[in-house]
């Protein structure tokens, strides 16, 4: 390598370019592999210059004049665009590397693109070494979106889209790539790999003065790409390189497109082709992710398709959860839910930066529980958020750090994250954020109905001072109060007025349920309820109208939906109604909602109305009903179906009028809430009668210390609720009396029923 004047080798080859120079570079960079790429950059950054800027201008005309060294040539070039892809992927400066590699002036890039109107070969070679030095530059957009705003990338990309993306070849093209096992030239290629790959790059920037916008893009593209998508989900074990990375691209340019636009329902619409659903291209999309193939290739850096397709589809998925209806149809695909938690386990930040947003929004307390990512919160997530926040850009791995916020506050709202966070020493550093991020308020709240948390955030002097900030932005301020309202439960003064108006209901619900909430409300008054409804969400203190409300009301009526579990307001409505003895009914109104978490504890041993199996007019008729039942906190669910013929006693569910052993474990829970054993009612959950009888035996036969270990391993591990020997004891003691008692009749008690067709 010493033996090398690299600076006489870039001299003579840009004044008169001859074989044995053009042999011995591509020898050079070759070589180059076994050094370090900073040091070779450092020292010969100047040479390498000026032969990048020899090397684009060669490109820019005729290479029909190269004759007899045209294998040199194409040798050259090849090794040329390797060393540059490992300086996109090296840890230099982007100035650095823009200035390797981008071309000096507009006129080389429309050479180039004159010689693509000019040549009639589809895969002429000149085609492959177009297509590497334009894959390096969609590349190097990809890891610094910032270059997107340099002018010679924006007019490489308005070139792209209107010589070659908005022409009938390109239309052909694509109408191609819709056979079942398509055949590709190397322009073919250039077309639907490398121009896409860029111009996706590139509109990641959301360019504000461009061309054509991305509802023109998308309107022009949605038919073709969705009928690929739709073709070849079900072919994935032929598919080519060619049509791989095809693609990988086209779903890149599509999310792009997605995420410039912004949230908008109408633009799903477009992707609607005859006889099929949006559903079925989302399960199509679902079907690739899946492929056990590319899960083997990931790698660590988005150095392959397989890395980039899996990302691409994942980033395209987040934007899609912004919709309740897909979210919805999410839920149901037990496939996706495995897909979440097999990616969860691969080490690539990127993916579980995504994954872990995916899973914050799809999964139930009980599936979170499962996550390799939530559980590794710590060394995940808050060292991301950490990278993001030192970083001049605010970005890791390209996403920003209020695109990690939004998906810690949706993980926040599960108990086994507060567990987590509470178990970490993280909060100092989101209260130290906090003032840039006015978010972080949201999370903070969310995080502070855990009471160690809670305990944490009162006892730091620096964040209560925050809180007594008067803020302009009524929201902050109201979740303010609500952070106020958690830390100060146990000094909380309720000035309760006697003389204001009563109520005989309160409907508590979250404003993303208002239109039935507010059919709801109407149809209590009409008869001739007094209720109270909050439907302008407007108040100077939402704690304290809160409060009013539920000291006014003689009943809440909690409208179930995941929104409602999610919502910290609903959560210190509800607990706060619970903790002053108010009578619940929880009414079910999310048709893919199972009640879990805090929501699923508080109701527990309730009616619950479930208007999510009928007509709302008679789920209506049957909450009345209700209403005008004295005993309605009696354990019971009432599930709601069409007009029935008969009333047909299912089961029997009252605690003292049954044999133990007919007691389901909804009877067990309400046995155990009324018998003050509320520490028992996690690791007990599921259990019925004949398995309490079993566990009497078992507490019979083992010493206290192996009883103590049992509960202690099957408890939720909240804190607050370790299990004494005494509790044990206890329990013992209660389902033994419980057994010995005689079973009575059941006139007089509210029994579970289902109202539904014979």
């Amino acid at each position: 390598m010493e033996d090398l004047s690299i600076e006489q080798l870039i001299s003579k080859v840009v004044i008169a370019p001859s074989d044995d120079v053009l042999c011995d570079l591509s020898y050079f960079f070759i070589e180059a592999q076994n050094y370090d790429l900073n040091i070779l950059i450092s020292t010969l950054f100047d040479p390498l210059f000026t032969l990048e800027n020899w090397a684009w201008k060669v490109l820019s005309r005729d290479s029909r004049e190269w004759n007899d060294d045209e294998q040199q040539y194409f040798d050259l070039f090849h090794n040329i665009s390797s060393f540059n892809k490992r300086i996109i992927l090296s840890h230099n400066d982007v100035h650095t590397k823009e200035s390797l590699l981008l071309p000096t002036n507009t006129d080389i890039i429309d050479g180039i693109f004159e010689q693509f109107k000019q040549r009639t070969d589809e895969n002429e070679r000149f085609l492959t070494i177009i297509y590497s030095w334009f894959d390096n530059l969609s590349l190097l957009m990809h890891e610094h979106i910032e270059c997107a705003s340099i002018s010679i990338i924006i007019y490489i990309n308005q070139r792209i889209i209107s010589d070659i993306i908005m022409t009938d070849q390109f239309k052909i093209y694509l109408n191609e790539l819709q056979d079942s096992y398509p055949l590709f030239t190397m322009k073919q290629v250039f077309y639907l790999k490398t121009c896409i790959f860029s111009l996706g790059g590139y509109l990641y920037s959301k360019p504000n003065n461009f061309l054509y916008n991305g509802r023109q893009i998308i309107e022009y593209l949605a038919e073709d790409y969705t009928n690929i998508i739709l073709i070849h989900s079900k072919t994935i074990l032929s598919w080519s390189r060619e049509l791989f990375s095809c693609i990988t691209h086209l779903i890149g340019l599509i999310t792009t497109c997605h995420l410039w636009i912004g949230t908008n329902e109408e633009i799903l619409k477009i992707f609607i082709i005859p006889d099929k659903t949006i559903y079925d291209y989302i399960e199509s999309l679902i079907n690739i992710l899946s492929h056990q193939t590319f899960h083997e290739q990931i790698r660590p850096q988005l150095l392959n398709d397989e890395s980039m397709l899996v990302d691409n589809i994942l980033e395209l998925f987040n934007y899609l959860i912004n919709f309740q209806d897909i979210i919805n149809f999410f839920r149901c695909q037990k496939n996706f839910i495995d897909i979440l938690f097999k990616f969860d386990h691969i080490n690539n930040d990127r993916f579980y930066l995504r994954i872990y947003s995916l899973q914050s929004k799809i999964l139930s307390e009980k599936q979170i529980k499962k996550s390799n990512i939530v559980n590794n919160i710590n060394k995940i997530f808050f060292y991301c958020l950490q990278q993001a926040w030192a970083s001049p850009f605010k970005k890791y791995n390209k996403i920003s750090i209020e695109e990690l916020l939004e998906g810690l506050l949706t993980l926040s709202k599960f108990d086994i994250t507060k567990n987590l966070i509470a178990n970490s020493n993280e909060l100092k550093f989101l209260i130290e954020i906090s003032d840039e991020y006015p978010i972080i308020y949201d999370i903070l709240w969310s995080l502070s109905f855990d009471i160690r948390i809670e305990k944490e955030l009162y006892l730091n002097q620096t964040f209560i001072n925050k809180l007594e900030n008067n803020y302009t932005n009524e929201q902050i301020q109201n979740i303010i109060y609500g952070i106020q309202w958690n830390l100060n439960s146990n000094n909380r003064q309720i000035n309760t007025n006697t003389n204001k108006e009563k109520f005989d209901i309160m409907i508590s619900y979250s404003h993303e349920d208002k239109s039935i909430c507010t059919q709801l409300y109407h149809e209590l008054t009409q008869n001739h309820f007094n209720v109270w409804i909050d439907l302008n969400d407007k108040h100077h203190n939402i704690m304290d109208e809160m409060v009013q409300a539920v000291e006014q009301s003689s009943l809440i009526m909690i409208c179930i939906s995941k929104q409602y579990k999610q919502s910290n307001y609903c959560r210190a409505e509800a607990q706060y109604a619970f903790k002053r003895q108010l009578k619940i009914i929880p009414i079910l109104i999310d048709n893919y909602y199972k009640p879990d978490g805090w929501l699923l504890f508080l109701i527990r041993g309730l009616f619950l109305v479930d208007f999510t199996k009928c007509e709302f007019s008679y789920g209506i008729k049957v909450l009345l009903d209700k209403l005008k039942t004295p005993a309605i906190t009696a354990l019971s669910t009432l599930v709601v179906r069409q007009q029935p013929q008969n009333v047909t006693n299912l089961s029997l569910s009252t605690l003292d009028s049954t044999d133990i052993c007919q007691w389901t474990p909804d009877d067990v829970q309400q046995w155990l809430t009324e018998n003050n054993l509320l520490r028992m009612t996690d690791p007990l959950s599921g259990l019925n009668g004949s398995d309490l009888i079993q566990l009497s035996k078992n507490l019979s036969k083992n010493s206290p210390q192996e009883n103590f270990n049992f509960f202690q391993e099957n408890s939720m591990n909240k804190p607050g609720t370790d299990v004494s020997l005494i509790e044990i004891a206890r329990l013992h003691t209660l389902i033994e009396e419980q057994i010995h008692k005689p079973a009575r009749a059941t006139k007089g008690w509210i029994s579970k029923i289902c109202c539904g067709m014979m």
